[in-house]
């Protein structure tokens, strides 16, 4: 505008279709242009693309461009000056087909895979340019591609073996399909030329069935893959939900979901003499346990503590036939008690102990095929573990599974790498603060199932925790339940009596609440620092949890000028006067030994009689403790809750004292669960005792959290799942 201000603008002719395509077609709605008669503007401004198949197959697109009058130009003519707009059409369609413009034709190829790109996307990007007519036959090319795709699944060897068969790909390309579909191609071009579009829900489906099973396409032989028969019954259930590849279930399959779905006892005899001695959901769990066995798989027994579930695996090992012995790894306190439970129920079992020092235990192990069990501890287990290297064993069974929870320690690897034909794991607790115990728990049992912990905890435990996932929850709760078999007391034992269950409030004294709001008050200013960290110091918080723990319970644990009982030591000894009157025995269950000692020290001032079990104690005189309170009139049992939670049978108390409960309800119930068990024949009474406006207030809020994580995958029930966020730990601290 400036040039022309000043006088003419030469335009060469060789240059005025670019001039008029670049500048006037965007100057004209602004400015009066006159121009010679023989040279025109480009007024046709409407673009019109229709697209067809034509009567030889032939994909064609032709333009038309129209002006304000209704006139009509042929698009694709070299002999027209196209304006911008056509000229970008023109130029975008070119980049797909092929241009005649003596029939002012675009051609797209039905075998080239740019043709469905156009069709899916191109023809979207002109639509801001042009008014798209397309045929209803060739519309239809731009669709989804549906193929008829079937897998025939069945049991083979022990393997599920599934058939991939389609009526449009060739069983050998599957796999290759497959790869192209992973890789987000969107065409695979078959041996015979023919072009697969990738766009299908079948593939879809069929990619899914592989995501969910962590297999790769390159597994596929043929249209053939094979999975460990431990997927069977994710895989039923996932097939109820196919709605594109059709699932094709062989009677090898549905008989092993049949096995399950109707545990029959009769199928597995036991010894006579076990009959009078087994209750009905012991000899339900026995058959459970053979059919795991038959099928070729492993499980967890999670019955709850006191149903039995040492007697199940004896009579287990008793009724089948193998060679070879079999290996339970337990809890130290336990061993003993495994060996006397074999003696006391088995008339062929022969049990050896592998204790002592080491060259016993050496002995022991070289000479293992000498017996049908033999039971060891996870502490003898670490040390042990190559001398069971070349060893073979028909079970091995870990009781108190939970102690590999952490996949890390020494305890799970070593007995990970031990060699069995079958697995078991006994636990009432199979879930104590997190998924991955679960994951560690199945890595023993059946390697991988559970897939490696990397894609577990990206594809399960991260989502599930951190966004209470209900999708991922029941998709994780669908893969382990065929293997958890659980069952509660309040369930199958309907003779036992009533647990009453009691949380006693106790107020501090003025002395005391003094040192507790002290100590709270600097644990506030220090949590500031340690939250502000993008990695929370866990070790530093339980150190301040423990310290304001340990006040509530007894201001002795921490000071050495206090010289008088707490107001919850004086609580406690008057319930158990009380209990003692009414003739009742007490189990008293703390998580501090120190604080036992205490406890003890007032009982002697009473002249209440008492025992003391610690982790201390050692494994002979464990034992002999527990028959002596089962037979004798002392009054108290003090039992550190570490040691003495599990492995003992202690129904002669009709009263069971927490003195500091802590977080983990489960492992409160195993404690008493001691006294709540076969054999009880009394009320029992569960009492926990918590300071009022303290942090013992709070840990029973967390328990209730902590407890629906086991809730979801162990009880079978519905639920959300908790974690310690830093809003959790700042509630837990919180002053009233």
């Amino acid at each position: 505008m400036e040039i022309l201000s000043k006088g003419e603008l030469p335009v060469s002719k060789q240059e005025y279709p670019t001039f008029s395509k670049y500048v006037l077609s965007n100057i004209e709605d602004y400015v009066d242009i006159i121009l010679p008669l023989d040279i025109m503007m480009n007024d046709y401004h409407t673009i019109h693309l229709y697209g067809d198949i034509d009567q030889d197959d032939h994909i064609t697109l032709r333009l038309d461009y129209i002006n304000d009058n209704g006139a009509i130009h042929n698009g694709f003519d070299l002999d027209f000056i196209t304006n911008y707009q056509q000229d970008l059409v023109e130029t975008y369609i070119s980049d797909y087909g092929n241009i005649d413009y003596d029939k002012h034709l675009a051609y797209l190829d039905e075998n080239d895979e740019r043709t469905y790109l156009f069709l899916n996307e191109g023809l979207d990007f002109l639509s801001n340019y042009a008014d798209i007519y397309v045929s209803s036959q060739l519309r239809k090319l731009g669709d989804k591609a549906y193929y008829s795709i079937q897998v025939g699944v069945k049991v083979e060897s022990q393997l599920l073996s599934l058939d991939i068969a389609s009526d449009q790909i060739p069983v050998d390309e599957i796999s290759h399909v497959l790869e192209q579909y992973r890789r987000k191609k969107k065409f695979y071009r078959l041996k015979n030329g023919q072009l697969l579009y990738l766009n299908s829900p079948q593939l879809d489906e069929l990619n899914e069935l592989l995501e969910d099973y962590h297999m790769n396409s390159k597994d596929i032989k043929d249209g053939h893959m094979t999975m460990n028969a431990y997927r069977a019954f994710s895989l039923n259930e996932d097939s109820e939900n196919y709605q594109y590849i059709e699932m094709n279930r062989q009677q090898s399959f549905n008989d092993l979901i049949e096995r399950f779905d109707h545990i029959e006892t009769k199928e597995h005899p036991l010894p006579a003499y076990y009959n009078d001695i087994l209750r009905d959901y012991q000899k339900t769990g026995i058959a459970w346990l053979h059919t795991l066995r038959d099928s070729g798989f492993n499980g967890i027994l999670a019955d709850d503590m006191g149903l039995g579930k040492t007697l199940q695996i004896i009579v287990l090992l008793e009724s089948i036939d193998s060679s070879l012995p079999s290996l339970v790894v337990c809890p130290s306190s336990l061993i003993y008690n495994w060996e006397s439970e074999v003696h006391k129920f088995s008339k062929k079992l022969k049990v050896g102990c592998v204790v002592k020092n080491a060259d016993n235990r050496k002995l022991m192990i070289d000479a293992y095929q000498d017996y049908d069990l033999l039971v060891t501890s996870y502490d003898y287990m670490r040390r042990d573990y190559e001398l069971y290297e070349d060893k073979m064993f028909e079970y091995v069974i870990l009781d108190e599974a939970q102690y590999i929870k952490n996949q890390k320690t020494l305890n799970a690897r070593s007995v990970k790498k031990l060699k069995s034909n079958a697995r078991l794991a006994l636990t009432g607790t199979p879930i104590e603060n997190s998924l991955a115990e679960l994951w560690s728990i199945f890595d023993f049992l059946m390697p991988q199932y559970l897939f490696n912990y990397h894609y577990f905890a990206s594809r399960y435990e991260n989502d599930i925790v951190k966004n209470h996932d209900k999708i991922k929850t029941q998709e994780l709760k669908k893969l382990v339940t065929p293997f958890i078999l659980r069952r509660n007391k309040k369930d199958v034992l309907t003779e036992l009596p009533d647990k009453i269950e009691k949380t006693q409030l106790i107020s501090f004294n003025d002395e005391e609440y003094k040192i507790y709001l002290a100590n709270l008050a600097q644990v506030n200013s220090d949590l500031q620092k340690i939250l502000q960290q993008e990695k929370v110091d866990n070790i530093a918080i339980l150190s301040m949890l423990t310290k304001l723990r340990q006040i509530c319970c007894e201001p002795r644990l921490v000071y050495e000028n206090i010289h008088t009982p707490s107001s919850k030591l004086l609580a406690c000894l008057e319930i158990i006067e009380n209990l003692q009157a009414n003739h009742q025995k007490i189990l008293l269950f703390s998580n501090f030994t120190s604080m036992l000692d205490l406890i003890g020290e007032q009982l002697k001032q009473r002249g209440i009689s008492f025992y003391l079990l610690t982790g201390q104690t050692p494994k002979e005189k464990r034992k002999n403790l527990v028959d002596k309170f089962q037979q004798d009139q002392t009054t108290v049992f003090l039992i550190s809750l570490k040691a003495g939670g599990t492995g003992l049978n202690l129904t002669a108390a009709q009263a069971v004292i927490h003195y500091d409960p802590w977080w983990n309800a489960s492992v409160q119930n195993q404690a008493t669960d001691r006294a709540y068990r076969i054999g009880q024949t009394n009320k029992v009474q569960e009492i926990k005792l918590v300071m009022k406006d303290s942090v013992e207030e709070k840990i029973l809020d967390l328990q209730e959290k902590k407890k629906e994580l086991a809730n979801t995958f162990v009880e079978n029930n519905e639920g959300g799942l908790a974690s310690m966020s830093k809003d959790d730990i700042r509630e837990l601290f919180e002053m009233n």
